[in-house]
């Protein structure tokens, strides 16, 4: 594992983007989707989606499933949760093909605000985010126990923050805005006679900001789920896919039970 003052990548790149709609459906009353009538949209990159939508985009409540032949390039599975005209906004879940899960809040079509974030190897990030990076407070923890919890920026370490080692002593370090460690000492714990209200500051603020994650996730986990299970009843329903645009004609006369496939089964590699 990474050691306590080194950098770690995992989530810093953008792995959202936006599509637009190149068609419609017949509309439906389904009142699961209360925002604006029922839609099965296909996305200029392969998407198919089902859910609330005004004006032929995505809008309110829905999921989101990526082609998985051709591969989604950015790596996508499915996104479930709420939708803003034609972009993920509010609480939402997204899962890529590499195991990587978001749950939190969206804004911009990104992660912006609270959210937690697992990856694949073991390790996982609760905080705060601004367009797909970790920024403001959080906690990433590794695998084997370790964590960081402190200030980010730009997906990188800043300001201040407490580590833990292999041997479980926590100390205070301090990092410039480009993640560069400026210094590193030894970490009392509060009620210790060598503790200074900098470092009981941090761990404060640090624990503000997880008791919010934890709430958000919880709640876009719960979006998530109402989707899937919506998206689920509405495919055994037998929605009949209306095709009004001329240029996805090619998707319209495909074989029905392959271009189901097309959209289904994404896993992970």
């Amino acid at each position: 594992p990474l050691m306590m003052d080194e950098e770690e990548d995992d989530g810093e790149t953008y792995k959202g983007g936006g599509a637009s709609v190149i068609e419609t459906s017949v509309d439906d009353d389904d009142e699961d989707w209360p925002e604006g009538q029922v839609e099965r949209l296909h996305l200029d990159d392969f998407a198919e989606y089902i859910g609330g939508a005004v004006n032929g985009k995505p809008h309110g409540l829905g999921s989101l499933l990526y082609c998985r032949d051709p591969p989604d390039p950015q790596g996508r599975v499915e996104y479930s949760g709420e939708f803003r005209q034609g972009v993920r906004a509010g609480l939402g879940s997204m899962l890529w093909r590499d195991g990587t899960n978001f749950m939190g809040e969206w804004k911009r079509d990104r992660p912006n605000g609270f959210g937690f974030e697992a990856y694949p190897n073991g390790s996982f990030y609760q905080g705060t985010f601004k367009d797909d990076h970790r920024d403001g407070m959080g906690v990433y923890e590794f695998a084997d126990g370790l964590y960081y919890a402190g200030g980010w920026r730009q997906g990188r370490r800043f300001g201040s923050g407490i580590a833990t080692d292999p041997m479980q002593r926590k100390y205070v370090l301090s990092y410039d805005r480009n993640g560069k460690l400026l210094s590193k000492h030894m970490f009392w714990d509060a009620d210790e006679e060598g503790s200074e209200q900098g470092e009981r500051d941090v761990v404060a603020q640090v624990l503000k900001v997880t008791v919010q994650v934890r709430k958000v996730a919880e709640k876009a986990r719960g979006v998530a789920a109402d989707e899937l299970r919506k998206r689920s009843n509405f495919e055994a329903s037998g929605f009949n896919l209306a095709v009004k645009n001329p240029g996805a004609r090619r998707l319209a006369s495909a074989n029905a039970e392959e271009q189901e496939e097309s959209f289904k089964d994404g896993g992970r590699g």
